[in-house]
């Protein structure tokens, strides 16, 4: 265990030390313009996962992160390519985005994807504000001033001195652009897939060799008033998790920032960057289909999405997706700096040994090489770069090779780069539902439209079309068009019983209708009590607690918030009930303070206990119907 750490300290020291890539250089000689960028961001510093009663938040230090991000983005694509004196050159060249809208949001211009989770939205929220932060007579692209002007010719500026609103989607489990950036969940394979991680042999020898570490830190670390991180989760199989919890207390936690130093955290880091990797960019474990990558599944759907933005950039020639976004968790970086080579290239330790930052971002630029502003380029003069931010303090996008390429060449032809990511990706989310064998309801959905596996055999993109093109235009499918022709059917023929019954008088009656009212009938004297019978043998009267359906079946309420069992646990996550003291409490609505519960220390419900409320309520006296005498 001891030459594990000694050597891996020593490569987190000197890793420091090395070169990670040339220099963010350009040919001065020929002005560039980007007509597309694509950012996928990592959120912002968060609360740790899997913490009981404590859903992770976005911190205030995440979101100041995700503006700072936002600022780099502004700066380079908007203030430096238009003042390029305000800049070290060295440091940050402007990428001019040609036609991004400068001051004022136009969303027709972006798209922007965030993760289920909270903190992934918030992140994205708060670089918006770092893109295109506040600012008065300021309006967006779309209503322009005619939406600030009054009928009395004053101008309003939005709230908050000016705050912009941008449209940001976080598409739900319901919606297949959720496999876009959270492909790893409700991914069958890839969950079965993980069964075989501890059983590696490379992961079961670094767990052997550092779980008395892992332990020992557990008992220095997580103590007091420390945030609760289980014992049995303190071993390598979850670094990650360990790690998390580790970093949140190193930079929030005065005692514990005291007992640790940089290079220990460091050092967790690369155990927890060694373990997801593993599972996310092992691309030799399969799932239903030899060589689909399975482990690296959040990477393809990744690479499907930025073709898909740069597509339609390409197809509206500039008008749309100039500057497209996705903010999400650590999986899609893992799983593509392991598609593209990128731990394998000349700057591999960057990536093979290092934890994403909050904040940090994969860029992708579409760009050509010229003067014009005014004519989109055709798609051989088109190029593509990748830049990475580890959002490292004062960081700023460098450029790397991707597939292999040796740093001299990070530029690609557009034709290159389509075939390299074509390889990787996944181009539709059927592929996806194929791939991961998922249940999703957009899942079933398309393989009711496309007839199950019928067409397994053909391309990914064909059974996900429900609209093909061809010389004639558009042309419909022919399940699609089945459908419509059915629907169409079943209309005409419901208007016309509906003419008839309109017109000619033409009524229907369900079978057994005489003997359903009877039931009916039955049933309300069973609610109201009978009218019918004489003293000596009255019904009695209803229990306020049992009512009766449709068919005489009796419903008895339970829980209801006036009986004694009506709450399991009170708002702040305990038990209402607290028997140490031999006396049965409940919980009131007066900031959990304790009252006794009425009907003494007994915990069974004693006989008409309805009458005593834990509120103070009195259940409602049902209404006797039942005829008296003299009535």
């Amino acid at each position: 265990m001891k030459g594990i750490i000694s050597a891996t300290l020593a490569s987190v020291l000197v890793g420091t030390a090395l070169s990670q890539s040339s220099p963010n250089t350009r040919d001065e000689s020929a002005t560039e313009r980007v007509w597309s960028s694509i950012a996928w961001v990592m959120h912002g510093d968060r609360s740790p996962l899997d913490v009981p009663g404590f859903p992770p938040n976005l911190t205030p230090l995440g979101a100041q992160q995700l503006v700072d991000r936002g600022r780099v983005l502004r700066n380079r694509y908007i203030v430096a390519a238009q003042e390029p004196d305000s800049f070290d050159v060295s440091k940050l060249i402007g990428a001019k985005l040609v036609g991004l809208s400068t001051n004022a949001i136009d969303n027709t211009q972006l798209d922007i994807l965030a993760g289920a989770d909270g903190y992934n939205f918030h992140s994205a929220l708060a670089l918006m504000q770092g893109l295109y932060p506040p600012s008065t007579r300021v309006f967006n692209g779309t209503d322009g001033i005619a939406a600030a002007l009054l009928a009395n010719t004053e101008i309003l500026d939005y709230p908050l001195e000016g705050y912009q609103y941008p449209v940001i989607r976080s598409p739900s489990v319901d919606d297949p652009e959720f496999a876009s950036v959270d492909a790893n969940k409700l991914c069958p394979q890839y969950l079965h897939s993980l069964d075989s991680f501890e059983n590696d042999t490379r992961v079961e020898k670094t767990y052997n060799e550092t779980l008395v570490f892992y332990k020992a830190e557990w008992e220095r670390i997580f103590h007091g008033n420390n945030i609760a991180y289980p014992s049995d989760l303190a071993d390598y199989h979850h670094a990650y998790e360990f790690y998390d919890h580790v970093q949140y207390l190193y930079v929030h936690d005065n005692a514990t920032k005291s007992q640790l130093n940089s290079s220990f955290v460091e050092y967790m880091g690369n155990l927890a960057a060694t373990e997801q990797r593993e599972k996310h960019g092992n691309l030799t474990v399969s799932g239903k289909e030899e060589g689909d990558k399975i482990r690296a599944i959040a990477g393809r759907t990744m690479a499907g999405k930025v073709m898909e933005w740069f597509d339609s950039n390409l197809q509206t020639e500039g008008h749309t997706n100039k500057l497209n976004m996705a903010f999400t968790s650590i999986e899609p970086f893992f799983a593509f700096f392991s598609l593209s080579g990128l731990i394998d290239g000349p700057s591999g330790n960057q990536f093979r040994s290092h934890v994403p930052n909050p904040s940090a971002a994969m860029i992708f630029e579409l760009f050509s090489k010229g003067d014009s502003d005014s004519v989109y380029p055709p798609d051989e003069d088109l190029w593509v770069r990748f830049l990475y931010d580890d959002a490292k303090s004062g960081s700023l996008p460098r450029e790397y090779a991707l597939f292999g390429n040796g740093n001299s060449q990070s530029v690609m032809s557009l034709a290159e780069f389509r075939h390299s990511m074509g390889e990787i990706a996944l181009n539709s989310s059927s592929h996806w539902c194929e791939v991961c064998d998922s249940s999703a309801s957009f899942c079933l959905v398309a393989k009711g439209a496309t007839g199950g596996d019928d067409n397994k055999g053909g391309s990914p993109d064909s059974s996900s079309s429900l609209v093909s093109h061809d010389s004639q235009g558009l042309q419909m499918d022919p399940t699609i068009a089945g459908a419509i022709g059915a629907a169409s059917a079943v209309a005409v023929i419901g208007l016309g019983f509906l003419a008839a019954t309109l017109c000619a008088g033409l009524r229907f009656h369900r079978a057994g209708s005489e003997k359903r009212r009877e039931q009916e009938r039955m049933i309300r004297m069973l609610n109201l009590g009978s009218a019918y019978n004489n003293d000596n043998n009255r019904a009695a009267a209803p229990d306020a607690d049992v009512t009766y359906g449709r068919n005489g079946i009796r419903h008895e309420r339970v829980g209801s918030w006036e009986m004694h069992n009506g709450f399991g646990t009170n708002p702040y996550g305990t038990s209402n009930t607290d028997r140490t003291a031999g006396l049965d409490r409940v919980y009131t609505n007066d900031a959990g303070f304790y009252s006794p519960r009425p009907g003494g220390s007994s915990s069974k419900r004693p006989v008409e206990d309805d009458q005593a409320s834990y509120f103070g309520a009195v259940p409602t006296k049902p209404r006797d119907f039942s005829l008296r005498d003299g009535e």
